[in-house]
């Protein structure tokens, strides 16, 4: 891909706070190292393999990218972006590799390249190459369904500046011949607004889980959020069959889509790891110039905060993406392919030991300021006033960093923003140490920008570190900005350290009905026949609002399916209760789309709300569906159901 770079010779530390936030569970990247060249002329000096040797065999002396996907049959396909040969006019959009190595520790080699002609690596997706109509066709993930193979695309209309291009619009191609030749399906596009270019499914990161294939996308560019689509696997080729994450549900309509990660972002890859039950995700933020890692239980999140993977000043190589290797996923060894644009444009084999941490699900990224590299504040994190970051000054909690604020009059905040599930219960979580004069400080979350505040605690003066803790619910947000200020009342400082951000345990959305807004059941609810929402009608075990389903006969119920951990046990409950003709209700837990009951509990008539609780483990799939509903007794038959909560054991 052919784009400028900006660099910015940063040193990052490796070191994360010791602060324990949640189980060992989450995981972080150390001990980087570069295995191989991948592609293009090994310079004269260097001591890495190269085992492909792509300017001898395929006429590739530069090329980026290096996505790879199982192709079956105990092969890989590894996809490249923009490709330069011998001369001007050896400009190739994209080229593919086949590779059946399982043995990474010394590099990456191809069984072949897809070729036109012999020793010279085809173009497979051809592009017009025309500036500011359509300049080149760039892939951007790839998965393999039965015998038929998927390349998501982008069309690239023009670059812009460093980390800014613009696209047409994003599809998907396919090949039923091994790769040979692929079509680019006429109407499984994303197109974009050539006015706003501001469409989120541009640039794709694909995995397949539990029958879907989930695609997480940004806009075009690198300044994007993260968000997120599925597809039933045999819908690929169909854009109707898509349906986009909103924060609690799956919508049809592309515009209720919801980020599940704050960016920037470019250049995804996600996988799920096997060997720690987590999903990993992958990108290149362009403000800290680094490669960061994220990870996850489930594929909706709670995607936890930015772990450096590739610092930005990495021998000043100007490295982007980071494209994980199928092999990675069951182990505690994360191969994937890296781009660099210094001091050649091509690509490399890198490995990364996977270890866990104590962060857990904590959502914020640099809690402890540890991999912060200046002593201004740098992103994640934003200043308003004065403020900046002590680096082993002797000041932290815990590791060797922490934030501040410092100034004589005014507001003065260190902040952050990150994405949140809407209508869910957070508790934030940070350790605050002040001047003596301190009068009039602030720790909280509050709408972007400046907005109303969701949750504060207002503090004054603290000789030593003190937690603060601020539980919340997100309301209708799907960001957050969390915040540590304070207004000066002279030369006036606060100190702040260790943040955390963690979901409720309940996975549940909407679990009590408060957040349903109108009579009609909504995402994340949905109904088997007649169902709805008593709102303020008197009728709720706790708050104002309960569910119903009720009807003359067939089976009426509500529904919800929640993300959960594979193969974990979980416990659910509410609270139901009935008409006195019931005789045939039934709670529990099952897989998605009338799959195996996990748990089941049958239920007659309830005069009064009574607790209904079943256990189940979730198996291999990532999601289950939790209902309460009735079999009608062939006359009026109704429950009322209400305080739904789902938490791990």
């Amino acid at each position: 891909m052919r784009r400028k770079w900006l660099l910015s010779l940063l040193v990052f530390q490796f070191a994360f706070c010791s602060l324990l936030i949640g189980t060992a569970e989450a995981v972080t990247p150390t001990g980087l190292e570069m295995v191989a060249r991948v592609t293009g002329v090994k310079p004269e000096g260097e001591t890495m393999p190269n085992p492909n040797q792509t300017d001898i065999n395929y006429q590739i002396t530069g090329t980026d990218l290096g996505i790879v996907w199982d192709k079956g049959g105990g092969q890989y396909f590894v996809l490249f972006g923009d490709t330069n040969g011998f001369g001007p006019n050896d400009w190739r959009s994209n080229t593919l590799a086949i590779s059946s190595d399982t043995n990474l520790a010394d590099g990456l080699s191809f069984d072949t390249m897809i070729q036109d002609t012999p020793g010279h690596a085809k173009e497979i997706l051809p592009s017009k190459k025309i500036n500011f109509d359509e300049q080149t066709v760039i892939p951007t993930a790839g998965v393999t369904v039965g015998n038929r193979h998927y390349i998501h695309y982008m069309s690239v209309n023009n670059w812009g500046p460093a980390g800014v291009w613009y696209t047409n619009y994003a599809g998907i191609a396919y090949s039923d011949n091994n790769g040979a030749t692929w079509t680019k399906h006429p109407t499984a596009r994303w197109y974009n607004n050539t006015t706003s270019w501001d469409n989120k499914f541009q640039m794709a990161a694909m995995v397949k889980d539990g029958g879907f294939v989930y695609m997480y996308a940004t806009p075009n560019g690198r300044f994007g959020d993260v968000y997120l689509a599925r597809v039933p696997e045999t819908g690929l080729l169909n854009i109707n069959d898509y349906r986009y994450w909103d924060g609690n549900g799956w919508s049809t309509s592309q515009a209720d889509a919801d980020a599940v990660a704050n960016g920037v972002a470019g250049e995804l890859s996600v996988a799920y790891n096997f060997h720690f039950n987590r999903y990993i995700m992958t990108y290149l933020n362009e403000h800290r110039q680094s490669i960061v890692m994220r990870d996850a239980p489930t594929p909706v999140g709670p995607w936890s905060g930015e772990k450096v993977l590739v610092p930005g000043g990495f021998t000043g190589l100007g490295q982007y993406n980071a494209f994980i290797h199928p092999l990675s996923n069951n182990s505690a060894t994360l191969y994937f392919i890296m781009s660099t644009w210094y001091p050649d444009y091509n690509t490399h084999l890198m490995k990364a030991a996977l270890t866990a941490d104590m962060f857990g699900d904590n959502i914020v990224s640099e809690p402890g300021f540890e991999t912060q590299a200046d002593t201004p504040v740098m992103a994640p994190w934003h200043v308003d006033g004065e403020g900046g970051i002590d680096r082993n000054l002797g000041n932290a909690r815990t590791g060797q960093n922490n934030g501040y604020v410092r100034n004589g009059s005014g507001w003065n905040a260190i902040k952050q923003r990150v994405a949140v599930q809407p209508n869910t219960n957070y508790t934030l979580k940070g350790w605050v140490r002040t001047s003596g004069n301190n009068t009039d400080g602030y720790f909280g979350a509050r709408v972007p920008n400046n907005g109303a505040v969701l949750g504060e605690a207002s503090f004054d003066s603290y000789a030593n570190y003190t937690e603060l803790t601020v539980p919340f619910n997100s309301g209708g947000n799907n960001f957050v900005e969390l915040y540590t200020g304070m207004w000066a009342n002279g030369d006036t400082w606060v100190q702040i350290d260790d943040v955390s951000l963690v979901r409720d345990t309940n996975l549940v959305g909407h679990a009590g009905f408060e957040s349903q807004p109108s009579a009609t059941v909504s995402s994340p609810w949905y109904v088997n026949g007649n169902a709805g929402i008593d709102r303020s009608a008197g009728f709720a075990h706790t708050g104002l609002n309960n569910a119903f389903a009720r009807y003359g006969t067939g089976w009426n119920a509500v529904k919800q399916e929640v993300y959960v951990e594979k193969n974990t046990n979980y416990t659910l409950s509410a609270w139901i209760r009935t008409s006195s003709n019931n005789n045939a209700g039934y709670f529990g837990a099952r897989w998605l789309g009338g799959g195996a009951i996990l748990n089941e509990k049958t239920f007659g008539s309830l005069a009064d709300y009574t607790k209904h609780t079943v256990t189940f483990n979730s198996g291999s799939r990532s999601s289950v569906e939790v209902y309460a509903g009735m079999w009608a007794n062939g006359g009026d038959t109704w429950i009322q159901v209400d305080d739904f909560s789902l938490v791990k054991n």
